[in-house]
């Protein structure tokens, strides 16, 4: 009877992350990092402090280097720009956890256009620097959540882009988020996501630098949950065998407030 029990409460776990969700954005860490828990998914912390994994990045002054991208973790972090590197560094001793954050290096794409960039409302897709930071699992596992510290300096704003699409994008009156919605990000405040239905890619991205106007962003203390480790390849046809016996999962479903 024990046995029964579990495997119903698996099938239950399995049933219920089959259900669509849209993603919800925390500003938050406390609430963020309380819904993970609540909903039991394996999560990773990262602060990019670890001098093996993460040598090949650290830039300072007297000391520069970058490199494409680094797996840590079970995540691989990069630039969300493919011709740009990432960089780790203390940014003027400021890091809020740890010596070390996380930057593209350069940040963002920079044209050196026209100054005609500056004071524009809506200007050219090309006068954006889009400053950010892409992930993905390095065993291409589900992702469910991302979130971390964001400093610019500069009074920045930040969405979050699932597997490519703009959580702040739809399809009434800000298609492609041409009006550049997002949350504000600044002096290390936390912004993160949740999507209860996985997405495999994330990127962070700035929204409002642009050429002359620059707004850099550096981050840290990053929490990244993800699916748990597949379970062996005999279990999908114990799950069969558990729905021809008209075994039913009971659905839950937990309401993700910030």
């Amino acid at each position: 009877m024990h046995q029964r029990l579990i495997a119903l409460s698996l099938f239950t776990s399995v049933f219920t992350w089959s259900v669509h969700a849209a993603p919800v954005v925390y500003t938050d860490r406390g609430a963020f990092l309380s819904d993970l828990t609540a909903l039991g998914l394996d999560v990773v912390d990262e602060s990019f402090e670890d001098q093996n994994v993460w040598a090949d990045s650290r830039n300072s002054i007297v000391n520069p280097g970058s490199t494409l991208a680094v797996a840590s973790q079970g995540i691989v972090w990069r630039s969300n720009h493919a011709t740009n590197e990432i960089a780790t560094g203390d940014v003027g001793g400021s890091a809020p956890h740890g010596g070390f954050a996380i930057y593209s290096l350069p940040h963002g794409l920079t044209s050196d256009g026209p100054l005609v960039c500056d004071g524009m409302e809506n200007p050219l897709d090309v006068c954006y620097q889009n400053d950010g930071l892409k992930i993905a699992a390095e065993d291409g596992r589900k992702l469910f959540a991302f979130g971390g510290r964001i400093d610019t300096a500069n009074s920045g704003k930040v969405t979050f882009l699932l597997d490519g699409v703009d959580i702040n994008a739809n399809e009434n009156d800000n298609i492609d988020n041409w009006q550049r919605e997002g949350e504000w990000a600044d002096n290390w405040s936390f912004v993160g996501v949740i999507e209860s239905s996985g997405f495999q890619t994330v990127e962070l991205r700035e929204l409002r630098g642009k050429d002359w106007q620059q707004v850099l962003l550096f981050a840290d203390q990053f929490s990244v949950a993800l699916a748990a480790v597949p379970l062996p390849v005999a279990w999908p046809l114990f799950v069969s065998a558990l729905a021809l016996m008209g075994v039913a999962g009971r659905r839950r479903a937990r309401s993700l407030v910030s």
